[in-house]
């Protein structure tokens, strides 16, 4: 435990909603009081997980631990990192379906690198295929399994990253409009 110096990344911190002015001033209360009872996870020194206790504990000099994730590239600490915040309660649908459909466009890239350097997930061989059919079957296994962790239909998780995508570019033209 200690005042680690850590790296904050912007679009990871975009993915997890802001606390309302009551939640971070009660969890900074908490802290105050209890310390800082769950670490900070990082990945290479980039805060994945708990940048609103990190800046509490920074700001305060209050102590904390870290727990260090292993992942294979930037689009698995996202999918990560949606999948970690889908399971909190205090998200909208809009961040919800925001989520999913971001958590599904990061790990279709995950997996087909993970196709490229041999270590599918599933039993198909993919070797034989073009980058178009191969590109399909990765979407079709992505969407039924985010799917199946959220209840909802493969199609909805697609529609979802469609959703997704068109924020994100209104996002790079009005940043605050989103």
């Amino acid at each position: 435990m200690g005042l680690r110096k850590l790296k904050i990344d912007e679009e990871f911190r975009h993915l997890i909603r802001p606390l309302r002015q009551r939640e971070y001033a009660q969890l900074e209360q908490n802290i105050l009081s209890d310390g800082c009872r769950d670490p900070i996870v990082v990945w290479n020194g980039v805060i994945v997980d708990g940048h609103n206790r990190y800046e509490i504990c920074m700001r305060h000099g209050v102590p904390f631990a870290t727990k260090e994730m292993e992942f294979e590239c930037r689009e698995a600490a996202i999918a990560w990192i949606c999948a970690n915040q889908l399971g909190r309660r205090n998200i909208t649908e809009e961040t919800r379906k925001f989520l999913i459909g971001m958590q599904y466009e990061n790990e279709k890239v995950v997996t087909r690198i993970r196709n490229r350097l041999g270590k599918n997930q599933h039993s198909i061989d993919t070797s034989a295929m073009s980058e178009a059919e191969e590109d399909r079957v990765c979407r079709h296994w992505t969407a039924r399994r985010i799917a199946e962790e959220n209840n909802v239909s493969a199609a909805t998780v697609q529609k979802y990253a469609f959703y997704t995508r068109a924020l994100e570019e209104i996002g790079r033209k009005e940043p605050k409009l989103v």
